[in-house]
């Protein structure tokens, strides 16, 4: 054959060979086979960073996959990989597939890790010592590795080995021997103590920041002290923004400075809230606080709220004890005025409380309440003075912030009235509210509620209307107008009950990102003796969830017992717990 026509040959068959990879690709597919788990993770983390090749650079390409493969794969310790890789073109799309045989993994040999100066004897960094994944004949991990140096510095910074050096840190990886050694020598150094705590800025508020201190000049250094120094500044109710911060570069003669730099609440701040409910029509609320009145940290608040049925004014005066956050002396004014069906109150009343945050995140209040009432319920016309000293128990948790995915709110509370100490009548009256929230992927949510109530007195009749027990309405059984679930005397009025039984079940389905709708089931009783029917509602509402909370809107209808309500409909703003 001529060499003329042997160079044409040649040509033709790599024209034929190479013809499928003659234009570029505009994306690529990774198909990996021998590998699964965090390794497969890791690789395709590794491949996501390469580009697709341009012109017929497919060499290039094909040698860069190679080397990110290896190096994912040696994170795990495998430094003897069989890796082989073909490319093929699909349309547009460059398919690789990559068939992966990790090998023999890479073992530790010697492994030297210490830490001296005065960590040594720290308890913390004795524990995390004894719990090292870095052991002699162990599986070589970087992962392992870089995570444990990573927890020693972290370890340091948190306990206040601000001076702390690494004074040697390396892998040595002999793949002739597939074997790895590890040195890690840490130098701690001192270990410092809580300098004096100066703000940063002109305020008020010195004796409360004071007061909330979680840590005194010369205590050892602990990073969740500060944190929680923070978080007790942030939520006494008396600054926007709060911040506790160490002076590194002010240390010296093993103390750090600390630095509080706080930005208080405006002198007065206030809330409204509006909605609308068929069974009492408009409802809005009004609040007013002003968090300063005197550099001890006096707190006044006012709530005002109204609806065609119901009026409130309350006002608070509230006095920090030792601790503004979990230890406050309260006293509340308040008056009530009530027209709604067969109730007609006027309500005042005066209220010492003393609340205290438990260690379980409890908050108990005692309290004695001064109440004067006069009321018509049904055809009885009344008059009474109620002096009621008790307790109450109360804790919610959630996550979510506005929007909670989870959560827990509970409310308990005891009092009693005597003849003995003044009050017209004697009773005990016991109540109970528990709700659960709780979501699957943050997609499906179900709530549960339990309201339960018991009044200990010989007759109701002698108990004042505003204490009675009602059920119905947005709070209650939804599908029954306000307070209208509640025995009834021989006219058929209302007369309020001496027990309360309520249950709620409610579905969410989150169909859009700031959109659910919910399907739910009330049930429940005011009662005397449990002769009624229980009443169930069930309806269907929308949610809209928005930066100050979800707005509700409510549809209701009664399902099994008399009346002549035929739905109920509730728009409201407020919060899931």
């Amino acid at each position: 054959m001529k060499l003329s026509g042997l160079f044409t040959l040649i040509l033709l068959l790599y024209s034929a060979f190479f013809s499928a990879f003659t234009f570029a690709a505009s994306s690529i597919d990774f198909k990996l086979e021998g590998v699964s788990g965090d390794i497969e993770d890791n690789i395709d983390s590794y491949l996501s960073t390469i580009s697709v090749p341009k012109g017929n650079n497919y060499s290039f390409f094909e040698s860069k996959v190679r080397k990110n493969i290896v190096e994912a794969i040696q994170v795990y310790g495998f430094y003897h990989p069989e890796i082989t890789i073909n490319l093929t073109l699909d349309d547009d799309d460059l398919i690789v597939f990559v068939e992966i045989k990790l090998g023999p993994r890479v073992k530790l040999a010697n492994v030297n890790i210490q830490v001296n100066g005065e960590a040594g004897d720290d308890p913390m960094f004795i524990n995390l010592l004894n719990t090292m994944p870095l052991t002699s004949g162990a599986n070589l991990s970087h992962q392992n590795y870089d995570k444990f140096k990573a927890d020693i510095t972290k370890l340091a910074l948190a306990r206040g080995y601000f001076d702390g050096k690494w004074q040697k840190s390396e892998v040595r990886v002999s793949i002739k021997k597939n074997l790895a050694d590890i040195d890690l020598i840490f130098d701690s150094k001192q270990r410092y103590a809580f300098g004096e705590s100066v703000l940063s800025n002109q305020t008020k508020s010195a004796v409360i920041v004071s007061e909330l201190a979680t840590f005194k000049p010369g205590q050892e250094f602990e990073s969740h002290l500060v944190a929680e120094y923070s978080l007790a500044l942030f939520n006494s109710r008396y600054f926007q923004s709060a911040s506790v911060v160490p002076d590194m570069n002010a240390r010296k003669d093993g103390q750090v400075p600390m630095i509080i730099t706080v930005i208080n609440h405006p002198n007065n701040t206030y809330e409204v809230g509006v909605g609308y409910l068929s069974d009492v029509g408009f409802r809005g609320s009004l609040g007013w606080k002003k968090p300063w009145i005197n550099s001890r940290g006096d707190s006044v608040s006012a709530h005002l709220e109204y609806s065609t049925v119901q009026q409130e004014f309350t006002f608070d005066y509230d006095i920090p004890i030792e601790d503004p956050i979990t230890n406050i002396a309260k006293v509340q004014f308040g008056f009530q005025r009530k027209d709604n069906k067969d109730t007609k109150s006027k309500l005042y009343t005066f209220q010492l409380q003393r609340q205290f945050e438990l260690e379980s995140k409890w908050l108990r209040t005692w309290f004695v309440k001064v109440e004067q009432e006069d009321f018509t319920q049904g055809s009885q016309v009344g008059s009474s003075l109620m002096i009621l000293p008790g307790v109450s128990f109360a804790r919610t948790k959630q996550r979510g912030g506005v929007d909670p995915y989870w959560g827990n709110q509970q409310l308990f509370s005891f009092e009693v009235a005597s003849p003995i100490w003044g009050a017209d009548t004697e009773m005990i009256k016991v109540q109970s509210r528990t709700k659960y929230l709780r979501s699957i992927n943050r997609t499906h949510f179900f709530t549960s509620r339990v309201d339960l109530g018991a009044i200990y007195v010989d007759e109701i009749e002698s108990v004042p209307a505003s204490m009675r027990f009602f059920a119905g309405g947005s709070q209650s059984i939804r599908g029954y107008e306000y307070e209208t679930v509640t025995p009834v005397d021989d006219k058929e009025a209302y007369i309020g009950g001496r027990y309360l039984t309520v249950g709620s079940l409610e579905y969410g389905y989150q169909f859009a990102e700031k959109w659910r709708i919910g399907f739910f089931a009330d049930a429940g009783t005011s009662t005397n003796d449990f002769s009624e029917p229980m009443s169930l509602g069930i309806g269907t509402g929308i949610r809209w969830m928005t930066p100050i909370g979800p707005i509700k809107l409510d549809f209701a209808v009664p399902m099994n017992t008399v009346t002549d309500t035929k739905y109920t409909f509730h728009l409201y703003i407020g919060p899931e717990l």
